[in-house]
């Protein structure tokens, strides 16, 4: 159900960010999407995904005594930079559309989501990409964030960052960060496009690839840990699993057709 939960308390005590990382367990889906797929765009029944979304929330609930679980938000992840807020939804409450007793509800195109509204939680979905989340301690405003392998190369933490900044006044030095399981050094071979578009955006490029038998390994993880030292962002926990190692996750490198895990996330 959940590899991974965590409380952040805000810098006064007085509130803070709930949020958990799904693994592939305990839902209804049947192979190859089994069992607890949280996504309707892979191909699974959508009336399945959302009984295991439902499932999901009924467990996020119990996490913390002001946790909801009867609706969510997630967005359509583009490998883009775009944001979305979820600062609207609680004046458009009535339009959520009811799925299965839980309000679900899409934001649009996006790759990074502010979330701004204490009454409801969100969602990333993957399946080897980075799920990321930024918590601002001061301002008790977070970002939920879909780093694959073009978000990384674009930065989009740092893009994330700066909304923040110019919608709340975030600054680098109060986030804190964590970083869910995806596909790590081991397992991500690249071959020559991805190198090439590697050395666009890198000067030191070598530092992020490796070589065994012949093959390239990519460094995503090493990459956004520089990316946060660059930033000025040293609270953060990185969640080391390898998504296609690990087969309690979801991998989409490893199986092709599969599900999606979800990082989810509510401000308290």
């Amino acid at each position: 159900m959940f590899a991974y939960t965590h409380f952040v308390s805000n810098h006064l005590g007085s509130g803070g960010v709930v949020f958990a990382l799904s693994d592939r367990i305990g839902g209804y889906s049947r192979a190859p999407f089994d069992s607890l797929n949280l996504a309707f765009h892979t191909g699974d029944n959508a009336l399945v995904v959302q009984d295991n979304i439902s499932y999901m929330l009924k467990h996020f609930g119990v996490l913390h005594p002001l946790c909801v679980n009867n609706r969510l938000a997630y967005m359509t992840q583009i490998h883009g930079i775009h944001c979305a807020t979820l600062e609207s939804l609680m004046r458009d409450q009535a339009q959520l559309p009811m799925q299965d007793s839980c309000k679900i509800f899409n934001v649009g195109e996006a790759d990074v989501l502010l979330l701004t509204q204490k009454q409801i939680p969100a969602m990333v979905l993957v399946a080897d990409c980075n799920p990321i989340l930024f918590f601002d301690k001061v301002n008790n405003v977070a970002a939920l964030i879909h780093a694959g392998r073009a978000g990384v190369f674009s930065r989009i933490c740092s893009c994330a960052l700066r909304q923040m900044g110019a919608a709340f006044g975030t600054r680098a030095q109060d986030v804190y960060a964590f970083v869910g399981a995806g596909i790590r050094k081991c397992c991500y071979e690249v071959k020559d496009d991805v190198i090439a578009a590697l050395k666009q955006v890198c000067d030191d490029f070598s530092k992020y690839l490796y070589t065994r038998n012949n093959q390239h390994f990519l460094d995503l993880e090493a990459m956004l840990k520089e990316e946060f030292r660059t930033l000025g962002i040293y609270d953060c926990y990185f969640f080391g699993e390898c998504t296609s190692c690990n087969t309690n996750f979801f991998s989409y490198r490893r199986d092709g057709i599969t599900g999606r895990f979800a990082l989810i996330a509510q401000l308290i």
